[in-house]
């Protein structure tokens, strides 16, 4: 083989690398258990949550690392997002060519990813990133599409029209174009580049556990349960989709609808039945718990860097005492010496 030949072979073999390195986040939302052969694409708000946790313990993670620490995590399920905590699962850009090159369904490996209705997704991600008030909604607050508090099935119904309006007029918006719970999932999944052995849609969960114990079997490893993390107060229901909203969001995910609306049936949400006062108060106490948690860090954060610069005035005063009590030492010295001659 020529070395033309050999570096065209390196590059094809390479190409999941390659293809995630073009998508924002790729790599960052590849997770691995080489052990298990198991790679799975996390998309954002499709169980993901539930998915990682599954993903480290099947990589052999310390599961108690997980630890919000400084952060401002409203659930203690949610440090699992931290990719820092990961010690044991390596990034597909830490692996080196050869062993890339066998992430392949071909070699054993059981490669997957879960999509979601579009629809159904987007008023997840808005309800769990901007309703319940997380502390990184903060940002948004003075803008006129954020949820108001406290909320009523009305307001909750009215403040998702203003969002989808947001997406729609706004195409570039930081939370449409950077935020991976409100992109297409089809540019995140990355198909071209990535060997799936299946895309499950979020309610095949049973057969996607399912094939996965099969798969684990075949490797000798025990089967891992899937916890159930990350709920949200509100499901979606009719009437968040009436007056033309559910088009739109079509409109706006054509690109998903595309790919995989064949899987998508929005009878059951059609016919969902209204929240209830006590869905629609939980998700009030949650938004103000997470105002309050949000509060707290932006305390602790500005303590934390009035701090850092006290620190830094005191090494420079400190710096400067020290060269002042040398220059004085020179000059005594100096002096005496000036007397002995």
């Amino acid at each position: 083989m020529t070395e033309q030949e050999t570096t065209q072979d390196q590059g094809a073999s390479d190409a999941m690398l390659t293809g995630l390195k073009q998508v924002p986040g790729g790599v960052w939302r590849t997770y691995l258990a080489p052990d298990a052969k198991v790679v799975f694409e996390s998309l954002n708000k499709n169980a993901c949550t539930s998915l990682k946790w599954m993903m480290a313990e099947l990589a052999g993670e310390d599961l108690d690392g997980f630890r919000a620490g400084p952060q401002p995590y409203i659930d203690d399920s949610e440090p699992i997002h931290n990719r820092d905590l990961w010690k044991v699962s390596p990034r597909l850009d830490a692996l080196d060519a050869e062993q890339r090159a066998q992430i392949h369904p071909d070699n054993g490996w059981f490669v997957f990813a879960v999509v979601r209705d579009p629809r159904l997704r987007l008023f997840s991600a808005w309800q769990n990133k901007l309703l319940i008030e997380t502390p990184f909604s903060h940002r948004w607050s003075k803008e006129w599409w954020y949820p108001r508090h406290p909320l009523t099935a009305e307001t909750v119904i009215e403040d998702f029209a203003k969002f989808v309006e947001l997406c729609e007029q706004d195409p570039p918006h930081w939370l449409r174009a950077k935020d991976a719970h409100f992109r297409d999932q089809v540019e995140m999944l990355a198909e071209d580049s990535v060997p799936y052995t299946r895309i499950y849609e979020i309610s095949e969960m049973k057969q996607l556990q399912a094939d996965l114990a099969a798969h684990l079997e075949s490797v000798g490893r025990p089967v891992i349960p899937l916890p159930r993390a990350n709920p949200t107060p509100l499901r979606p229901i009719g009437a968040l989709y009436a007056n033309g909203i559910k088009e739109r969001i079509e409109k706006i995910y054509a690109a998903d609808f595309e790919r995989f609306g064949h899987l998508w049936d929005f009878t059951k949400t059609e016919n969902a039945e209204p929240w209830t006062k006590e869905a629609l108060n939980a998700c009030e106490q949650e938004a103000v718990l997470g105002r309050r948690i949000g509060e707290l860090y932006r305390i602790a954060k500005n303590r934390g860097e009035k701090l850092e610069k006290a620190n830094a005035r005191i090494a420079e005063l400190e710096q400067r005492a020290t060269v002042k009590g040398l220059a004085r030492a020179k000059a005594a010295g100096a002096k005496r010496r000036l007397r002995r001659s």
